[in-house]
């Protein structure tokens, strides 16, 4: 799967189907002189008082993209943003990973949308 702002709308899509809100906002990010250095999405999303993430793409001039995660809170955990390599959503949760090596291991986060046995 090729990561690209669509396939970030489309997971947030998933997200929201179960259960989260949704907020997306855009910006264009400068520098001093005004020049443009990104456009950033964001994907605000929360879940009841203990679930809030933030995802993000930031889409640079040349048309390169990059991809970030926050987890405001999840629970009792939570993180400064973080770069994150891809991610895959699948319909009972989603799979985050980052650092991933040549071998395609890296250290991943799941999130599950209801809780397992």
């Amino acid at each position: 799967m090729e990561m690209t702002l669509a396939y970030l709308r489309e997971t947030v899509g998933v997200i929201t189907d179960n259960g989260f809100t949704s907020d997306e906002h855009v910006e264009t990010v400068t520098n001093g002189d005004g020049a443009a250095l990104y456009d950033r999405h964001a994907f605000e999303l929360r879940r009841g008082n203990n679930e809030d993430l933030v995802l993000e793409c930031l889409v640079y001039p040349d048309g390169s993209e990059t991809y970030w995660l926050e987890l405001r809170r999840m629970h009792r955990l939570k993180t400064f943003p973080f770069q994150i390599d891809s991610w895959k959503h699948h319909a009972d949760r989603i799979e985050f990973r980052y650092y991933a090596r040549e071998d395609g291991v890296a250290l991943t986060l799941e999130m599950a949308f209801a809780d397992r046995a």
